[in-house]
């Protein structure tokens, strides 16, 4: 029975011993964690921050442009109706076809009271200022 206990014991101590094994390598990754992965982290975050301000620029930059796209488009939605917009093998046809002298008096007219007004447009270069530079 006291052989049989002592092996009992032997194995109890050697169980321990592992335990105590783990738990000093479980305290060690925990002090790399805390002393090294943590501060590491938190300097990842901190660019990130720097990147989702990027992000919310180049957002409100992409919206900008939107808005000029369309009101461009509005615009030539308005030139068409107001001008006509005749697909070219229409425009071929008249053309060709001698008009009376009244309907292009009344043409001409028409063109003359609408005057092109260029349309405010953005500069590239007042957003990204490395455009200007020359390439590498």
């Amino acid at each position: 029975q006291i052989d049989s206990l002592d092996k009992s014991l032997e194995d109890l101590l050697t169980r321990v011993d592992e335990f105590v094994g783990m738990l000093d390598m479980i305290r060690s990754d925990s002090s790399q964690v805390v002393n090294e992965s943590i501060p590491q982290i938190y300097t990842k975050a901190t660019e990130m921050r720097q990147i989702y301000r990027k992000i919310d620029k180049l957002e409100a930059f992409v919206k900008m442009i939107g808005n000029s796209v369309a009101g461009l488009e509005e615009r030539v939605i308005k030139a068409e109706t107001d001008l006509g917009a005749f697909p070219s093998t229409f425009k071929k046809i008249l053309n060709t076809i001698s008009i009376p002298s009244f309907l292009n008096k009344s043409s001409s007219s028409r063109q003359q009271q609408t005057l092109y007004e260029p349309p405010v447009l953005f500069k590239t270069e007042d957003y990204f200022p490395c455009l200007n530079e020359a390439p590498y």
